[in-house]
């Protein structure tokens, strides 16, 4: 079954869905007129794509709204939680001021090694440090110095431990702060009562914490496959 959700005071007040669906054309158009991808961007993902895992990378669109969202926000401290081949990585890399330095965990270490050869070949990798570990208990080793002290935190990694995530982050993260999470509407299974398997409901369990959590704001918004957005409280 579905969370509880709280229902509107009025069934004559639902919102009208004025969100636009996004076929194969629409989403040319997007990415033609929209995504402004680097040509180490580029190279990133074709070489990914190469890799029977390659959907697991982030989309451009996505990974600009992720670069865009760190110039705005100047983040001098950051963490990620889950890398893969890098593309989020090298997107915030890029994007944070020349103060700033990204913290990013991956529990496989090929996936490492493509990630690092293109910090390198940025120029970012002075600014990057990166450990091939179990995501959970490294966030709980920094919240023993750290609490607090994190200015944005991007979360794209395993669904099992997703809400363990989501809860050590918001300790990591200092009032204020940014926390983003991927795949949030996990191929649009979400709203469909007909998945029941585990992944899937981790992930609807997950947006109903955040959606009854008081101590933030959030915004789930329909890009790639998802994207949550919380802000802290200060």
């Amino acid at each position: 079954m579905l969370p509880n959700f709280p229902k509107p005071v009025s069934e004559d007040n639902k919102p009208v869905n004025r969100t636009v669906k996004v076929d194969d054309r629409l989403y040319q158009y997007l990415i033609d007129v929209s995504v402004r991808e680097g040509d180490l961007l580029q190279a990133l993902r074709r070489e990914t794509a190469q890799y029977h895992m390659a959907r697991m990378q982030l989309s451009p669109e996505v990974g600009q709204l992720l670069a865009l969202l760190v110039k705005l926000q100047a983040p001098t401290k950051l963490l990620e939680i889950g890398v893969f081949t890098g593309y989020s990585t090298l997107s915030m890399a890029m994007a944070m001021p020349q103060n700033a330095h990204l913290i990013a965990v991956e529990k496989k270490q090929m996936w490492l090694d493509i990630a690092t050869r293109y910090l390198e070949q940025a120029n970012v990798k002075d600014r990057v440090t990166t450990y091939c570990d179990k995501a959970l208990p490294m966030m709980m080793s920094f919240l023993e110095e750290q609490k607090e002290t994190f200015d944005f935190i991007f979360i794209d990694a395993d669904k099992q431990n997703l809400l363990a995530y989501y809860d050590v982050a918001k300790q990591l993260l200092r009032p204020g702060g940014c926390l983003l999470i991927d795949n949030t509407l996990w191929w649009g299974n979400v709203a469909d009562e007909a998945f029941t398997d585990k992944d899937t409901q981790i992930v609807r369990q997950l947006n109903a914490h955040i959606h009854q959590d008081d101590e933030v704001d959030l915004s789930l918004i329909p890009i790639g496959d998802g994207l949550t957005l919380v802000r802290k409280h200060a």
